[in-house]
């Protein structure tokens, strides 16, 4: 079974949704920036609560 790219399905839901990476940094709080959005989309795994958090900023349920 192949692993599911947890960064990479963030970034094409985002994507999808026509969100800039700088737009989600700005959803997600001070800590974030574009930078950090995209060394996210980069990881193979995230954390759930920072999953929940990223499907709440970026108002899909």
């Amino acid at each position: 079974m192949q692993k599911i790219h947890e960064g990479r399905n963030v970034k094409r839901f985002r994507e999808m949704l026509g969100i800039k990476q700088e737009a989600l940094a700005f959803e997600l709080g001070d800590e974030w920036n574009q930078k950090k959005i995209s060394l996210l989309e980069a990881k193979e795994s995230i954390d759930t609560p920072l999953l929940s958090q990223i499907s709440a900023a970026s108002k899909y349920p």
